[in-house]
């Protein structure tokens, strides 16, 4: 119950400021408690007048719907409130469960998922009439080759699937920029589209039983980053009937219950409209339609609790509203260089020039309240603190050797262990005095391992160098093979270690990575590192085979002797022949030092090696 004993708590689940507060104050106005649970990586708790508490609850599930019932429990909620996708897609997946407490603000799943599944939201929007931009679904570079002559760029792509965290959007100007975000892909399915030009326009509508009781429409004004993305500015419009009537279609097909916004993109100029997404759920601008005379969050949790909302017929038209931490992000992202992959870069001058005119007090705050001034202040503070530490970091990086930055980093991923020899090594070598690197394999040696990262460039190569090398000092019954401290058992030779060792007269088409292994070890009588990463690992899983573990470099001639052999990974094919044509050089030196060409006669014949 609330403090005047009438109503009882509501519950928002995420702690997006811009989102959250807004609706927190709606409710607060009519004297309903307010308190917020979050989970999401990210978040953390608000301090508002509006909001009596905050709650972490777990990350995932199945502690986190645990928690959150009972949480809703033993606080006593009656209604949630999801606030983004991800919590939408929860509420959705335990939608009965959470019904048993509460009203949930979300429709059945089978209904959410069509808006949370971006397929499913044009195929509905296609048969609706909509005009959708072209797309497809792409995981892979390969899956792009079905659509060739057929995609335009440039193009948006978006996540497939809006039920976990993930990037919101992003712009691709070419092919090979796609390619190369596909080849690194980490998100799954995702959808390209073609790009539309145009001003980003939302029309939010609250959906009952079939009909539209209110709609709201604001244009974006100014996006972050500039280039595209989340509305900061934003100007309230009359309903433009068009969009209007094509946004309510499209919600009632997909049978929609509750709050959602409809965006699309709209050229003013040729009068093109295309669909680019549904939100289900609360949206960034709330607080637009609020101040403009639309209070949406009033208006849901009335009909929630049976109560018919009194809406009135008009709103305040050419308010506008701004979002001022995102403001601050998109002014920085312009001031430090930003450009944009498509349309043209925001001008920098330009930029600082409507700085005045963009705080004028006429344009609305998303936070800012004299009564409740804490949320906006906390925000941007954290914005701006954001960004001094980030722009430090990148001054930093400006100011200390890149090699510096790059061993550090070296440092840190390897760990407890292995870090701190690796800082040893490097030391060592910087002054000069890596007498350990200079250590050579003694005579009778008959068994060898060399080693590097994924064992699909360097070592395997050096394997098949010192091969050859064994044969033509007609020795027999010498073992030698090849691992890599991370390989993946089973992968094939880099493409460009292929290409190179075929010039070389060296196949390595029949290589197929292993890792290194404690048996590989003990067994070896000598082990060959190509850097000091390598090494310093080698030592920190295996220090009983501290004896055995060398330096191939030892053998190197020139100023190169007892340093490293670079991984040739992210260089070119150029930097793969140098890699190996050094390679080549240590295993030649390796073999004549423990086979002197003067202790056998050509007369010896070819051995045999393993």
């Amino acid at each position: 119950m609330s403090m005047d004993g009438k109503h009882k708590p509501v519950l928002i689940l995420g702690a997006a400021p811009r989102i959250s507060v807004a609706i927190a104050r709606s409710l607060d106005r009519l004297g309903i408690p307010v308190e917020i649970a979050y989970f999401l990586d990210g978040e953390k708790g608000l301090h508002s007048n509006a909001i009596r508490a905050s709650h972490r609850l777990p990350h995932k599930d199945p502690q986190l719907i645990q928690a959150l019932c009972d949480l809703i429990k033993n606080r006593g909620f009656d209604m949630l409130i999801p606030t983004s996708d991800t919590s939408l897609a929860l509420v959705a997946q335990h939608h009965f469960v959470l019904k048993k407490w509460l009203h949930p603000i979300c429709p059945k799943p089978e209904i959410v998922d069509r808006v949370l599944n971006k397929a499913e939201t044009l195929a509905i929007a296609e048969r609706c009439g909509l005009n959708i931009p072209f797309s497809c679904m792409v995981s892979r570079p390969q899956d792009l080759e079905g659509y060739a002559g057929k995609l335009q760029f440039p193009v948006v792509v978006k996540p497939a699937e809006r039920r976990a965290q993930s990037f919101k959007v992003a712009y691709f100007p070419n092919a090979p920029e796609l390619v190369a975000f596909l080849t690194a892909n980490p998100h799954g399915p995702m959808l390209v589209q073609e790009y539309c030009p145009g001003d980003g326009v939302g029309i939010e509508i609250l959906m009952h039983q079939g009909i539209a009781l209110a709609t709201f429409q604001h244009r974006r004004l100014k996006e972050a980053p500039a280039t595209g993305g989340v509305a900061v500015m934003a100007i309230a419009e009359e309903v433009e009937p068009m969009l209007g009537q094509a946004a309510f279609d499209l919600l009632r097909a997909m049978e929609w219950e509750g709050p959602a916004m409809v965006e699309f993109r709209y050229d003013r100029k040729t009068g093109r409209t295309a669909l680019m997404e549904v939100n289900g759920r609360f949206w960034g601008t709330t607080s637009l339609p609020v101040l403009a005379g639309l209070d949406f969050p009033r208006y849901t949790w009335e009909l929630a609790h049976g109560i018919h909302p009194a809406i009135p017929e008009k709103y305040r038209v050419g308010m506008r509203w701004r979002w001022t931490a995102g403001y601050v992000d998109r002014f920085h992202g312009v001031m430090t260089g930003l450009r944009a992959k498509v349309g043209p870069s925001p001008s920098r001058l330009r930029t600082l020039a409507q700085v005045p005119l963009d705080f004028s007090p006429a344009i609305r705050d998303s936070l800012w309240s004299w009564s409740d001034p804490k949320p906006a202040i906390v925000e941007l503070a954290d914005t701006l603190l954001r960004w001094i530490k980030a722009d430090a970091k990148s001054l930093v990086k400006k100011l200390v050797p890149g090699k510096f930055l790059h061993d550090r980093g070296i440092y840190y991923r390897l760990g407890p262990k292995a870090g701190p020899i690796y800082a040893r090594l490097r030391a060592a070598d910087a002054m000069g005095i890596a007498i350990d690197n200079r250590r050579l394999v003694p005579a009778g040696a008959r068994s060898f391992v060399f080693i590097c990262h994924g064992n699909i460039m360097r070592s395997p190569m050096a394997e098949r160098m010192f091969k050859r090398a064994v044969v033509e000092h007609g020795q027999d019954d010498v073992q030698v093979c090849s691992a890599g401290m991370h390989a993946l058992p089973g992968r094939e030779a880099h493409p460009y270690a292929l290409r190179v060792g075929r010039e070389m007269g060296l196949s390595l088409d029949h290589h197929r990575a292993q890792p290194m292994t404690e048996e590989l070890a003990n067994k070896a009588d000598a082990i060959f590192a190509m850097d000091f990463q390598n090494k310093a690992e080698l030592l920190a899983r295996f220090p009983q085979a501290e004896k055995k573990i060398f330096m191939l470099s030892a053998y190197a001639d020139g100023p190169r002797r007892y340093r490293e052999i670079d991984d040739p990974y992210f260089g070119d094919e150029d930097e793969v022949r140098d890699c190996y044509a050094l390679i080549q050089t240590c295993t030649h030196n390796l073999a004549r030092s423990l086979w002197p060409v003067d202790q056998f006669a050509a007369a010896h014949g070819a051995g045999t090696v393993r």
